[in-house]
């Protein structure tokens, strides 16, 4: 379990969220301050922080090659939760995919390939921007922080860090993660990078929102209903979408696999079912996860890995909670600007 702790100072445009911007509210984007210490580690609680620089002139190895930091921005995935979608586009399809595919299915997908939205997602980001903006004014002073003992464990193969965000409102420190899953506007997903503290603190907040049966978990369906195909993103200040913004909700994991799969079905891309779909993964690779218990109790190393559709019954039913899994994380790299592994902070 990671005992350092790296931290961001930095800023963050509430204008970015939607309905003013098209952020939703699982990923944002913070301004680095260009102050020499606005990253900062720290090997363990009694060592003192330091700057570092590792991540000037690196990228992340992944499923994309990216600079972490660009423009002076990080772009921070909100470690342990999931909100409903506000915005999902079915993933470009592979190479293998398109081997033998005439043009006209590839030209079936592309006309299949818009960006769709989940029941509850325009609701999620719209109260996650009018918080930020009760806060204080269009930019709020944030704090960044994630428990790491690597620069290679910062970043998900997608080149964002991975960690919570913590902003001033009403004098008091609030971390966002935390508000997000205790008001009942995201779903606790949690991932193997994760140490147990972080996972129990929203297990706790999860057990009074799904008492009190707040949002999500008021809508949270059971079975994957037909792909809504007409449910696309809201455009900017299309507030009105707001008012019908009600029905059922699957894990937004799920959600994205099945959305992958129905456009791909829909262009006769495929002909396998949902749950061979799911059972196959993205690319040859099955989404990993692990049994909470088992993972709290055994770890990573230990505990049994299982394949995501196994919770998945006949592609239609869902055998799960939103908490009872930690799903494996995608692996990525650090590298220099020489190409090399930067291992150390």
């Amino acid at each position: 379990m990671p005992v350092g702790l790296l931290e961001v100072e930095g800023t963050i445009d509430v204008k970015q969220f939607w309905p003013e911007g098209r952020s939703d509210a699982d990923t944002t984007k913070v301004v680095v301050n260009v102050a020499p210490d606005a990253i900062r580690f720290r090997k363990n609680d009694e060592t003192a922080f330091q700057p570092t620089h590792v991540f000037d002139n690196a990228k992340v190895k992944g499923r994309t090659n990216t600079a972490p930091i660009k423009n002076g921005k990080l772009t921070i995935r909100l470690q342990g939760i999931d909100a409903p979608e506000l915005h999902y586009m079915p993933s470009p399809l592979s190479a293998a995919e398109k081997k033998g595919l005439t043009d006209a299915k590839k030209q079936a997908y592309h006309e299949v390939t818009h960006s769709y939205r989940q029941f509850l997602g325009a609701t999620a980001s719209k109260a996650l921007h009018d918080f930020l903006s009760g806060a204080g004014g269009p930019t709020l002073a944030c704090r960044v922080f994630t428990h790491v003992d690597a620069p290679n464990e910062v970043f998900d193969t997608y080149g964002r860090l991975v960690g919570d965000i913590e902003v001033t409102a009403g004098g008091h420190e609030v971390d966002i993660n935390h508000w997000l899953v205790e008001q009942g506007f995201a779903y606790p997903t949690f991932y193997s990078s994760m140490n147990d503290d972080e996972i129990k603190a929203l297990l706790a907040l999860t057990k009074t929102a799904r008492t009190k049966k707040l949002l999500v978990w008021k809508h949270l369906a059971r079975t994957i209903g037909a792909f809504d195909f007409d449910l696309r993103e809201p455009k900017i200040n299309e507030t009105s979408v707001l008012a019908t913004d009600k029905g059922p909700v699957i894990l937004p994991k799920l959600y994205r696999r099945y959305t992958n799969w129905s456009a791909r079905k829909k262009a006769k891309v495929t002909s396998q079912n949902f749950q061979k779909y799911l059972s196959e993964g993205s690319g040859g690779k099955p989404d990993t996860c692990y049994e909470i218990d088992d993972f709290l109790t055994n770890g990573v190393h230990s505990a049994t890995p299982r394949n995501f559709a196994e919770f998945v019954e006949g592609g239609k039913t869902i055998k799960f909670q939103p908490e009872g899994l930690v799903f494996g994380e995608a692996p990525s790299s650090l590298v220099g600007a020489d190409g090399k592994a930067i291992t150390e902070f």
